[in-house]
């Protein structure tokens, strides 16, 4: 936020030196702060039978063009209640924390994020941060459909599904093309709640399109969906964080936030937990 109206006096001094600009010249040097670092950390934990990650960098400077910087050496276990799980961080990605690969979460189970001894600055003043997710059960996957729409040149990915009764329910979609993961970032994570069909069977509701002029799925791929009943604060969440990544027009929008987080102690991000049921399907002949 300071940042911004930094920003936006700049814009006001840029304007009025601009209207006196016949009169004379002047050169204007503004010192900008910078933003205080703080530690960004990700992770998930699925009921795959997987490797499970959590990553963990630090915040940069607002204006320096600069990837995140990876933090290696901190302490993370995940703990289910009951056992305690640490998690090893990998030998090729620095920041990157990964959890046995036969490690899996439980419906029902309530998972805590657990970070410590964490050197955010190198300087030996260490931290610690924690969050918790729970996974929530996932209502009858029964398949999904490939549809070819030629009013709007494009595939449409169906879902045939049954939602649970008397709950709000939140999902997330992964989407493969041939096993290949399409929903890799933020910006297009697929999201739904079941206001529409809260308790009914979706009977082909849509999940995602594939428009021609992308040219991602021809005749004989196959499209898996994964179906990730997730809690509604990791929805609101994701859809905060899309609205954050997209552009908007400066002269009408509200002052930047950052989308809200559940781990403690100043940092920012998200720790989920939840449930993933999968369907797959072949793209038939138009």
């Amino acid at each position: 936020m300071k940042n911004t109206s930094n920003i936006i006096r700049l814009l006001l001094l840029t304007l009025v030196v601009g209207l006196k600009w016949s009169s004379c010249t002047e050169v204007i040097d503004i010192e900008l702060d910078s933003t205080y670092t703080r530690p960004v950390i990700f992770g998930q934990i699925t009921t795959d039978t997987t490797v499970h990650r959590v990553t963990i960098t630090s915040t940069g400077d607002y204006f320096k063009n600069s990837p995140p910087q990876g933090i290696s050496g901190a302490d993370v276990e995940i703990f289910d209640g009951t056992t305690y799980y640490p998690l090893n961080e990998s030998e090729t990605e620095k920041g990157v924390y990964l959890t046995q690969p036969n490690f899996y979460g439980e419906v029902g189970k309530t998972y805590t994020l657990l970070v410590s001894n964490l050197d955010l600055l190198g300087d030996g003043v260490l931290t610690s941060h924690s969050a918790s997710s729970t996974i929530l059960p996932l209502g009858d996957v029964d398949s999904i459909r490939v549809v070819y729409r030629q009013l709007w040149q494009g595939w449409e990915v169906q879902g045939f599904a049954k939602d649970p009764a008397d709950t709000r329910d939140f999902y997330k979609f992964l989407i493969y093309i041939n096993n290949e993961l399409q929903t890799d970032s933020l910006s297009n994570y697929s999201l739904v709640d079941d206001t529409f069909f809260n308790g009914e069977y979706t009977n082909g509701v849509t999940i995602t399109f594939f428009s021609d002029r992308r040219g991602a799925v021809s005749e004989g791929d196959t499209i898996t969906v994964g179906f990730c009943g997730i809690t509604e604060d990791y929805f609101r969440f994701l859809s905060e964080a899309q609205e954050a990544s997209w552009r908007s027009a400066p002269l009408f929008s509200g002052p930047p936030a950052n989308p809200r987080t559940n781990l403690t102690n100043g940092a920012i991000g998200y720790f989920a937990a939840y449930s993933v049921k999968r369907a797959s399907a072949s793209v038939l002949p138009r």
